[in-house]
């Protein structure tokens, strides 16, 4: 077996086990109640992360509104000038013209 494969193994195992911990946990009168009590005091916390997940999201989606534009236009004048820069670069290198992949030195020693 490969290392990438015990060690996902590994941790599928010790997932497993510590799913079976926590039902074991819950299953108990005690366990539910001490859930409840840490929910109960976390509600805050994941309103607060909600609402700003929602203004991030809102955010996200009015700069992609003014970016978007702007990132096509750019793209459009790349487009139309691409040939005229193959040629540049054709008239330099002109054996890439020829098919070649690159031009082969000789060396006097």
């Amino acid at each position: 077996m490969k290392r990438t494969q015990v060690a996902a193994l590994l941790a599928g195992a010790a997932l497993g086990l510590t799913g079976v911990a926590v039902a074991v946990a819950l299953s108990r009168k005690e366990g539910r109640e001490a859930a409840k009590r840490l929910l109960d005091k976390t509600a805050p916390y994941a309103a607060q992360a909600r609402q700003v997940g929602e203004r991030v999201a809102k955010t996200a989606g009015e700069q992609y509104q003014v970016l978007a534009p702007k990132a096509a236009e750019v793209l459009g004048a790349v487009r139309e000038q691409a040939p005229s820069a193959v040629g540049a670069v054709s008239a330099r290198l002109p054996w890439i013209q020829n098919g070649a992949t690159a031009k082969t030195a000789e060396l006097d020693a």
